[in-house]
C-alpha cells in the first residue's frame, strides 16, 4: 500500500510540474492559450493535492478493513479451536464416566 501511495504522489508531482512548465512556456511565447494554461495550473494546484489526500484516506480505510478482517478471522478460528477442544474433553469425560460405572457394578 505504501508503494501505491508513493506512486500516486509522484504522479501528482509530475503532473503539477508539467502544468507549471506549460504555463511558463505559453506565457513566454505570448500564446493565446496562456491565460487558459494559467487557470488550469491554479485549478490543478488545488485539485491534485485534494485527490491525493482522498487516495491516501481510502488507502488507510482499506488497510484498516483488511486488519479488521484478519482479526475477525483469527477470533473465529480461535472460537472453533476452543469449541473443538471442549467437545473433545466432553467426549473424553463421557468415556471415563461409563468405565467408572462399570467398575462399581463388578
Amino acid at each position: 500500500m505504501d508503494k501505491f501511495k508513493r506512486v500516486a504522489a509522484m504522479i501528482g508531482v509530475v503532473l503539477l510540474v508539467l502544468m507549471y512548465l506549460m504555463t511558463i512556456v505559453t506565457a513566454i511565447t505570448a500564446s493565446d492559450g496562456a491565460h487558459n494554461w494559467f487557470i488550469g495550473s491554479i485549478m490543478l494546484t488545488v485539485f491534485v493535492p485534494v485527490i491525493l489526500y482522498a487516495i491516501n484516506m481510502l488507502a488507510g480505510i482499506q488497510k484498516r478493513n483488511a486488519e479488521n478482517a484478519r482479526m475477525r478471522e483469527e477470533m473465529y478460528m480461535r472460537q472453533i479451536k476452543d469449541s473443538l477442544k471442549a467437545k473433545a474433553e466432553q467426549q473424553k469425560a463421557e468415556k471415563e464416566v461409563p468405565e467408572a460405572g462399570q467398575e462399581k457394578e463388578s
